[in-house]
């Protein structure tokens, strides 16, 4: 998890407030199940994609324990021992950059960029009015900050972001990365949420969980699509 989440509030709507010193342990037990929630979707996922034979979840799950905590993340050379434990000839690990919340990296860019757009709009109707232009680039910082930073529900509009970056690495033969993506969901698939009760659709835990599960489905077909061993005389990435 590399996403900027700083409080159990980032992950999980609470009916009471979290006592200040119990925050960092619920937070780190929160991000803990979103990190394992998200290695058993994308397995099932994966798996139902034709022309691999996955190693289940459980099994999984199990050989990385041997290897590290399941908290840690793993090096190159604990990657090819789990993989070479579970009788795999690929290795896929993944980041969740985003969740809910965005790295300033990516959202400062990408508010920018709007706020610059929709200035220059209200600049050339208006004869590049300053004032008038400075009001519509205060007025768009203001509405778009939220959707940028940390996702919003709006009339029934739900935006929280989720970016996940996978990387597979081929341990038979040679040992090198074969294949890397990257996918981002920011708006929620309303006929997904539906599939929760009202009140439910409402709670930031299940609005993520949705976009995880959906970032998570694509990131499996495009690995069904172009996801394949390699001979060893094919370039690197």
């Amino acid at each position: 998890m590399d996403a900027p989440l700083s409080s159990p509030n980032d992950l999980h709507s609470f009916k009471d407030p979290i006592p200040s010193p119990d925050r960092p342990i619920v937070l780190a037990q929160l991000i803990e199940e979103v990190e394992t929630r998200a290695q058993k979707l994308f397995t099932e996922q994966l798996a139902q994609q034709a022309g691999f034979i996955v190693v289940p979840f459980d099994k999984a799950y199990q050989t990385r324990t041997e290897v590290n905590s399941p908290s840690q993340w793993l090096n190159k050379e604990q990657r090819i021992a789990m993989g070479s434990k579970a009788g795999a000839d690929i290795v896929i690990s993944g980041r969740i950059l985003d969740f809910g919340k965005v790295q300033w990296q990516y959202w400062v860019t990408g508010l920018l960029l709007s706020m610059a757009v929709e200035t220059l709009i209200v600049g050339a109707a208006t004869g590049f009015n300053p004032s008038i232009m400075a009001l519509a680039a205060a007025s768009e910082l203001v509405t778009d900050l939220p959707f940028w930073w940390g996702g919003a529900y709006i009339a029934g509009w739900v935006f929280r972001p989720v970016r996940i970056k996978i990387k597979a690495m081929q341990i038979t033969e040679c040992e090198k990365v074969v294949w890397k993506e990257q996918e981002l969901m920011v708006k929620i698939p309303g006929k997904s949420l539906k599939k929760h009760s009202p009140e439910a659709q409402k709670r930031k835990e299940v609005q993520l969980g949705v976009n995880l599960e959906e970032t998570l489905k694509e990131l499996a077909k495009i690995a069904g699509r172009e996801l394949r061993i390699k001979p060893c005389k094919e370039h690197n990435f």
